[in-house]
């Protein structure tokens, strides 16, 4: 199996165990009573906030009618959703945005519109710690420099040995929101500048220019993932929605196929790699 992120596995073990009950017309009440466990437990292991031991995830699933290919499946996706993530020694990171943190260090393709703010990803310590520093659950500069800090060790991956498709548009607002004042935000943009350039990276702008377009609503991220190694396990496209006080997590094949389409239209609007690059150099001129 692929080495999954404990938050990947366990939001796959929930929707392959939750399909599979239903599939079968067991209710959940009878598969918690075979198994040995409380109705609301095994609700909270099908909407993946708390994990289950592997032996009792096999038991389900061989209930449900399962082979023994999916048996053993489940079991290992039991055992590496019960691992530590990476990410889980920084304190200060709110659940929430935890099982984010799971699903792109997995992610092998992101695809990103932003409307507002410079990708997470493409941020400097000195943007993020800015960001994170008017935000209003953040108390401190030690909490604000921790969220800073964890996103700079997130953006790893981008110069790894293995980094993902990155594919981000950026509303042309982002390149003109002053955060932190002209020097942070001089010193972001040349960065911006460098990460456009790495080589599994796409960054483009959707210029003012391009109008009306299909995404009016807010940012939003698609997330797709290797594949699992395992015959009977797929990991689903996950996107991601982030509001004030949480996120949402759509893994619906037709909500994905929804954003997907309106990527796409995003993505005939925006600029190119190019002229991008040629927009984001004017916006730096303001600042040096």
């Amino acid at each position: 199996m692929a080495d999954a992120s404990p938050t990947v596995a366990r939001r796959t073990l929930a929707r392959v165990l939750r399909q599979r009950r239903e599939g079968a017309r067991i209710t959940a009440a009878k598969a918690a009573e075979h198994a040995g466990m409380h109705a609301a437990t095994l609700s909270k292991v099908e909407s993946a906030t708390t994990r289950i031991q592997p032996g009792t995830a096999q038991v389900l699933m061989k209930y449900y009618g399962g082979t023994d290919e999916e048996c053993d499946a489940v079991f290992e996706l039991a055992h590496a959703a019960r691992r530590r993530g990476w990410w889980q020694t920084y304190k200060t990171t709110p659940a929430w945005f935890d099982s984010y943190v799971g699903l792109e260090t997995e992610a092998d393709t992101i695809r990103d519109y932003q409307t507002e703010l410079i990708h997470g990803l493409f941020q400097t310590e000195e943007y993020a710690f800015a960001l994170a520093r008017t935000a209003v659950d953040v108390v401190s500069d030690d909490e604000a420099r921790e969220h800073a800090a964890l996103r700079k060790a997130r953006q790893e991956r981008l110069t790894g040995n293995n980094p993902p498709t990155l594919d981000v548009i950026m509303n042309e607002s982002a390149l003109y929101r002053e955060v932190g004042g002209p020097r942070v935000m001089a010193t972001q943009l040349r960065h911006l500048q460098e990460c456009c350039e790495l080589p599994r990276v796409t960054c483009r702008i959707l210029p003012f220019n391009a109008g009306e377009h299909p995404a009016g609503y807010g940012s939003f991220m698609i997330l797709s993932f290797p594949d699992s190694g395992l015959k009977a396990i797929t990991y689903n496209d996950v996107v991601y929605i982030e509001y004030g006080l949480g996120a949402l997590y759509l893994e619906d094949l037709a909500d994905v196929a929804h954003f997907s389409g309106i990527f796409d239209g995003l993505r005939e609007r925006a600029l190119s790699r190019e002229k991008s690059l040629e927009l984001i150099e004017r916006s730096l001129a303001k600042y040096t």
